[in-house]
């Protein structure tokens, strides 16, 4: 009888769980996309080692390492270096205007990764069609002409 009244008693209770998932679940939107890239500094190198990117997106590094030498995240040309420490995190962002493969590295020892950015389909501007610069004439000419 007590398990009915519970049961009587929980139905009438309101249930709001799509009000709670509509607000955990609401869409965001940016200024300029972004990515979010996870690097561990160990003793035998980066891991990971390779990561990509689409051109004029937003890349985040999260930086941490398992080793208490030095270690350290640095991309040439594009100012960014972070400091690696066993335990913490160091975190920077850079973007990418260019397509292209660029380079990973700590001075200190000789661990490398690389960055692959690559242009997205839509982005890239129609292929300009060019014509060959002589043409052979429309009309019958003799073997020797040529």
């Amino acid at each position: 009888m007590q398990n009915l009244i519970f049961l009587f008693i929980f139905a009438l209770l309101p249930i709001n769980t799509m009000a709670e998932e509509g607000e955990v679940f609401k869409e965001k939107t940016f200024k300029k996309p972004f990515r979010e890239y996870s690097i561990i500094a160990t003793d035998k190198g980066y891991y990971p080692q390779k990561v990509f990117a689409y051109v004029g997106e937003k890349v985040r590094f999260f930086l941490t390492s398992t080793t208490e030498k030095p270690q350290c995240f640095l991309v040439k040309d594009h100012s960014i270096f972070l400091g690696a420490k066993k335990g913490k995190v160091s975190e920077g962002e850079i973007s990418f205007y260019t397509p292209g493969r660029f380079e990973f590295y700590c001075p200190s020892n000789s661990y490398k990764g690389y960055i692959t950015v690559i242009q997205r389909a839509s982005d890239k501007e129609k292929e300009v069609t060019r014509e060959v610069a002589s043409k052979k004439p429309d009309y019958w000419v003799p073997r020797n002409y040529d």
